[in-house]
């Protein structure tokens, strides 16, 4: 069994103001070359189709067409999507029953029911076992999985962790499918799954996927029946340790400035449970920049004016560019409209500024709170100050400080 695997489209998402539309379709159009070039069995979408849960009329047009444009490339191609957490598991499968004349497999949640009888699964297995097939015949399945809250995973009675019910939850399905009398042990068996591994990489720590719980990987992989995990939610592409079989696809392009990685799909070829993972790499259609460069402090930035004076260089080319600038205060607006007029009419795109304040010493380390007494003893506004100072090693600005110094008297009387 051959599958294309990809996730995280996260479409209708914005960067900063600027929409993401036009870099979905390069993405799909992309997509259709690689599927035509690769012809695989089935395309396989793990989770996070949409950025919200209540898309645009836009965003829900743009999936749609990508998903019968797709359909329509050949017969045999299967095409299976399952619901992320950010995206609706209603929405997402309303139109399961129209999506089937496309060779479309929707899943946005499971079915559950009250089942007394331990022997049994609590939910629907057929609908998440799809057969896939070649030529009429059933050559591997795909155990189509969405994303599930940690709490409704089917609990179990010795050992309730997370973990442990997600291994359960994958160990019940696969053997229910080795019950079935279309299963033939020759089969393919591929997995997906949206959620966080514990030795998932996420580089420079972007919050986008968003969750805290993780599942460990050395017990999902020891469920070696199955011949590779389709794991959407973490976008930085990746395998899972150095297990080939267990991998994050990744999102399409750079859903912020912290993705400043490569991006790609990837290609599966599972033959007599033999895996073979290639990645065909995307190149963005509008790429990220942080400029100048990315300091690592203060004393290695450059100032406002410095900076300003090197633009020239990068507002000629189509791409979206964040500004990194020495200061000891934060910019003023007359500064941020001097820096948005240079962008005008530019092909380059202004998504703010990081800044980087000197370090000060910290005139609280002898001031230490450790009882409530301690806690009573400080005044708002001087709590206030030292919460500004920790969080943006700066002292707050004189006029801010004067304008919070109204705020707590008025507080007080």
């Amino acid at each position: 069994m051959k599958i294309i695997h990809t996730s995280d489209w996260h479409i209708g998402q914005n960067l900063h103001q600027f929409s993401r539309d036009e870099e979905h379709e390069y993405f799909f159009d992309k997509l259709k070359d690689i599927v035509l070039e690769e012809k695989p069995d089935a395309l396989v979408v793990s989770g996070d189709v949409f950025h919200s849960a209540t898309p645009t009329v836009v965003s829900q047009r743009l999936y749609y067409h990508a998903l019968v444009e797709l359909s329509r490339l050949y017969d045999d191609l299967q095409i299976i999507v399952v619901a992320g957490n950010h995206d609706s598991p209603s929405r997402l499968e309303a139109p399961r029953e129209l999506w089937a004349a496309f060779n479309v497999t929707v899943v946005g949640n499971l079915d559950f029911y009250r089942n007394d009888d331990e022997n049994e699964l609590p939910y629907d297995a057929s609908k998440i076992q799809i057969p896939i097939k070649r030529n009429g015949e059933i050559v591997g399945w795909v155990l189509a999985v969405p994303f599930i809250n940690a709490g409704n995973y089917p609990s179990l009675k010795d050992d309730d962790s997370y973990s442990n019910r997600v291994f359960s939850f994958y160990n019940n399905l696969k053997n229910n499918l080795k019950c079935n009398l279309q299963f033939n042990e020759n089969h393919s068996v591929v997995a997906t799954g949206h959620f966080m591994l514990t030795d998932a990489v996420i580089k420079n720590k972007d919050k986008i996927v968003g969750g805290i719980e993780s599942v460990d990987s050395s017990e999902i992989s020891s469920l070696s029946e199955i011949d590779y995990w389709a794991l959407g939610h973490v976008h930085h592409p990746q395998n899972i340790g150095d297990n080939e079989r267990m991998r994050y696809s990744g999102s399409p392009f750079p859903m912020t400035f912290n993705e400043d990685y490569q991006h790609s799909v990837t290609v599966v070829d599972i033959e007599n449970h033999n895996v073979d993972v290639k990645i065909r790499a995307i190149e963005p259609l509008i790429p990220i920049l942080d400029f100048p460069f990315k300091p690592k402090s203060n004393d290695d930035a450059m100032t406002l004016d410095e900076v300003v004076d090197k633009l020239d260089n990068v507002l000629d080319k189509e791409q979206y560019i964040r500004l990194h600038v020495k200061s000891e205060m934060s910019i003023s607006d007359v500064q941020n409209a001097r820096i948005l007029e240079l962008f005008k009419d530019k092909k380059a795109k202004y998504c703010g500024i990081q800044l980087y304040v000197p370090k000060v010493e910290d005139a609280d380390k002898d001031s230490v709170i450790k009882t409530l007494d301690d806690f009573k003893s400080i005044s708002p506004y001087d709590l206030g100050c030292s919460v500004f100072r920790k969080k943006y090693d700066m002292e707050m600005p004189d006029d801010m400080k004067a304008l919070f110094k109204e705020v707590c008297d008025e507080v007080m009387e």
